[in-house]
């Protein structure tokens, strides 16, 4: 494998991340001066994620940001199509919509194991068992002829696709140090958010020309290359390192290793106490009043104009199953491609500035929670012109521009949050990201049972409005953190496990 690397000789300076970074003395910095975190190991070059090329990061990046797109494709794909799946098995439209619904559940909770097993024994070894489980879930989906069987494959549709998600955002964090980490999470998240965005485009035509069977084949289809070019080309981005030091804490230093099925070499075995790792977690307020945030403005900002589409478009505009996919589809696509514009790259343009003016090179991890703000502002204002305009039958460019609002601001939301947890707790970033992704599912599979019977009681626009509400009470948490977060995280001191990670 071709890393990059490039030592001058005598080792008194080493050039790394494709020429942003140089080692002087033994100390290596970043393009603005300030020593790097975490810092790049000296030895064992090739296995070292940080010191890999740009381009390969880049490569191994957009494999794992992919994944975690087709993972929630899969879970999301029939969406637009539960009236043509309702009709063929004989069920109603709602119990249609378990089939998602029992998907998001299994995947919420199936990535509570799949995180510590990832910490052991690695990240690559559960990505790939992990899609093979998908790839026989969705097949055989396609293949049921009864509700039942049906429900059972997409169950296990759910565990296969849960390490998108769990530990995409750990990757991220072995792949890049903290001063570019908001620009590449950005990529990662953008991926993450419009898989059911993108499952609503393509799954709409798919079903209304193909058949609602044809939807799950797609994604088998898909499963089965991603997997191929995972097999071949994901390496093993997990390193144990010293965090004072960066160097290796592994005794093999054998490349072809990245490539294994078996895993980093560990004496660990999977216990309970590993699992509990993740409650463990929610004793931080920058941890916990972030996940609440987070889960609700995701389901707001995601599955509840899923849900409006389905319900909605469909009896008040007389949309097919095509254009309703396109309706829900485009403007969150749109939006969360325009949001990320402001997330990630501004991210580490204002957390560069917040470290040289306030901290002389000390970084603050609450610095990046302003860069929030407007997409705290922005999603609820989305749902809210979402919801009246649903609710005044308006031209259905007006809901649809409501869609394409919230969506920019959930996805400056989204890449913030996990810039935010992976610079407070780095070492701890899988069960951060489990966290995230259990949070959101469970909050966006409640979601669906209650938010149409309760726009059909009240309005669509009080409806909507209560959602946007609780949201921006909600931000008041974020708000106690950029006040006090770094005063409490000192106070509170940093998790003792897996700080070789």
């Amino acid at each position: 494998m071709d890393t990059g690397m490039n030592e001058k000789q005598g080792g008194d300076y080493l050039t790394s991340h494709g020429g942003d970074e140089v080692l002087s003395g033994h100390l290596k910095l970043d393009p603005n001066g300030y020593p790097l975190q975490p810092r790049p190991s000296d030895d064992s070059l090739e296995k070292d994620p940080l010191n890999w090329k740009k381009s390969y990061k880049l490569y191994v990046l957009l494999q794992v940001a992919l994944l975690s797109l087709l993972n929630f494709f899969g879970q999301a794909v029939t969406n637009p199509a539960f009236g043509l799946l309702a009709k063929d098995l004989h069920i109603t439209i709602t119990e249609a919509s378990w089939t998602t619904t029992i998907a998001i559940l299994s995947c919420a909770v199936s990535g509570l194991v799949l995180a510590p097993l990832a910490n052991i024994h690695g990240r690559r070894p559960v990505y790939i068992y992990s899609t093979v489980i998908a790839i026989i879930a969705s097949a055989g989906s396609a293949v049921a002829t009864r509700f039942g069987p049906l429900l059972i494959a997409r169950f296990f549709v759910g565990i296969g696709t849960a390490s998108g998600a769990g530990i995409g955002a750990s990757c991220v964090a072995d792949l890049y140090c903290q001063h570019e980490r908001g620009r590449y999470m950005g990529i990662y998240i953008v991926l993450l958010t419009n898989g059911a965005h993108l499952a609503g485009v393509v799954g709409g035509f798919i079903a209304q020309y193909e058949g609602w069977r044809w939807s799950y084949w797609i994604t088998t289809i898909a499963f089965g290359v991603m997997w191929l070019v995972n097999f071949f080309t994901l390496p093993e981005t997990l390193y144990r390192r010293d965090p004072m030091t960066g160097q290796s804490k592994e005794d093999t230093k054998d490349v072809k290793a990245l490539f294994s099925l078996r895993g980093v070499p560990t004496e660990q075995r999977l216990t309970l106490h590993h699992l509990l790792h993740l409650l463990e977690m929610l004793k931080y307020p920058s941890v916990s009043l972030v996940l609440i945030y987070y889960s609700v403005s995701q389901g707001i900002g995601s599955l509840l104009f899923a849900i409006s589409g389905a319900a909605a478009y469909g009896s008040i505009y007389n949309f097919s199953v095509s254009q309703i996919g396109l309706a829900i589809g485009v403007p969150t696509l749109v939006g969360s491609a325009l949001g990320e514009l402001m997330g990630g790259g501004i991210s580490d343009y204002i957390f560069h500035l917040g470290r040289r003016r306030q901290h002389h090179g000390e970084p603050e991890a609450e610095t990046r929670l302003w860069c929030i703000v407007p997409g705290a502002f922005l999603l609820p204002a989305g749902v809210i012109i979402e919801g009246v305009c649903l609710q005044c039958r308006t031209h259905w460019s007006g809901p649809v521009i409501g869609i394409g609002i919230g969506s920019f601001g959930l996805q400056v939301v989204s890449t913030n949050v996990y810039a935010y947890l992976t610079d407070c707790y780095k070492p701890q970033s899988a069960e951060l990201s489990t966290l995230l992704n259990f949070g959101r599912l469970i909050f966006s599979f409640t979601l669906g049972f209650y938010m149409v019977p309760f726009a059909k009681a009240t309005t669509w626009g009080a409806a909507f409005g209560t959602m946007a509400a609780i949201d921006v009470v909600l931000f008041a948490g974020i708000v106690a953190l950029i006040l006090r977060g770094k005063a409490w995280r000192a106070k509170l001191g940093q998790p003792a496990f897996d700080q070789d990670l």
